[in-house]
């Protein structure tokens, strides 16, 4: 992996350093950036620096695992973001915001937040002990703790079936799909969570149940920060809980975006009944632009990902034979909120996906290129 490519998965820290910085060497306005950068910067570099077509060699797996600089660029997002809440709680209480950079700021939070739960997504994935604390960590941020459940041992044993409420369907359209998977996710991981706990013998009621845990941690997190601003400025601080909740709420509807950009319209063949085909680098959709990539570390070359869910971000494959989409992740998140434009763009790419995905012959040679 090249010297470039290895410090742009530092990226996404520029977002922090430049909000934090622009705010007092600048202009408070600078509470936008993040906003701006995600969703007007980050695409136009996408377009500017072009795609990535850069595999890393078998042979250069070992190396990369046993860097330690592609562990310390995750593992440090989940303390960026518990400065980032203390931070902005500390300018919306103490600094006299306009209400418009006060909004400004509570989006932006959102926008980074949104970010976290991919940073857990990947420490979830890793069996270690301190991968998964981080990752719980980074899920009671933003009151999503349920989804390093639901998301292991749900969504990667049913995607692309209709028992995963995270897999969204032709012709749904995303706002329907919010419903699915917000409410389908919390009740497949407390079923997940029951069934851990019955064949270990244990009672499913009170905080050896992860669940209680999920909806608990929030609450506490966030009295914590209404309790510390309320002391700190003599009266309590009502908008300190908004701010927890909204960041929250942006960042849980745009990782749904994802899953749903991810997976949109992909179905497996039902072999026999209740029984699907193995997941296979055929059932995501990826996008390989260059720099939404380093971005959100690999995520968006998902087929690899399902196709070997414990691998590391930085070894992660693409492969043109998966089905792809035709820009990053933060234009297609935006396309998804105008469900006539996401339909025209994406029913027929998938209808193309369709002819070939259940051809035994071009299963066989995508399967083969992925071992």
């Amino acid at each position: 992996m090249s010297i470039f490519k290895k410090l742009g998965f530092l990226a996404s820290h520029f977002l922090v350093v430049l909000s934090v910085v622009g705010y007092y060497f600048h202009s408070p306005n600078w509470v936008f950036f993040a906003t701006i950068y995600a969703y007007g910067l980050v695409p136009i570099l996408d377009e500017v620096v072009g795609k990535d077509y850069q595999n890393v060699q078998k042979e250069q797996f070992e190396a990369l695992l046993n860097d330690k600089f592609y562990d310390i660029a995750v593992y440090s997002h989940v303390y960026l973001q518990y400065f980032m809440l203390g931070w902005v709680s500390y300018i919306l209480v103490f600094d006299g915001l306009t209400t418009t950079q006060m909004v400004g700021a509570i989006i932006s939070q959102g926008v980074y937040a949104s970010s976290i739960i991919n940073i857990a997504h990947e420490l979830g994935h890793r069996q270690h002990p301190l991968a998964q604390i981080h990752a719980r960590l980074a899920l009671v941020s933003v009151s999503y703790m349920h989804f390093v459940i639901e998301h292991n041992r749900g969504h990667h044993v049913h995607v692309a079936t209709p028992l995963d409420p995270a897999t969204a369907q032709k012709n749904q359209t995303i706002f329907s799909f919010w419903k699915q998977t917000i409410v389908g996710s919390f009740m497949s991981a407390w079923r997940i969570e029951q069934k851990r706990l019955e064949k270990l013998k244990q009672n499913p009621i009170g905080l050896r149940n992860e669940m209680y845990r999920v909806v608990l941690f929030p609450i506490l997190l966030c009295t914590t920060m209404t309790l510390t601003m309320s002391y700190l400025s003599g009266k309590f601080e009502w908008l300190i809980p908004v701010f927890f909740i909204a960041q929250s709420i942006i960042a849980i509807l745009s990782l749904e975006c994802v899953n749903y950009i991810e997976h949109y319209g992909i179905t497996r063949r039902e072999i026999s009944e209740g029984r699907y085909e193995r997941v296979n680098p055929l059932h995501s959709w990826n996008a390989n632009h260059f720099y939404s990539n380093l971005m959100l570390f690999h995520l968006q070359r998902h087929s690899d990902h399902h196709a070997f869910a414990s691998r590391p971000y930085q070894i992660l494959r693409h492969f043109d034979e998966s089905p792809q989409l035709p820009f990053g992740y933060p234009i297609m998140l935006l396309m998804s909120l105008c469900p006539p434009l996401w339909f025209r763009v994406m029913n027929k790419r998938l209808e193309e996906w369709q002819k070939k995905a259940y051809d035994a012959e071009h299963i066989a040679k995508v399967v083969k290129q992925f071992v």
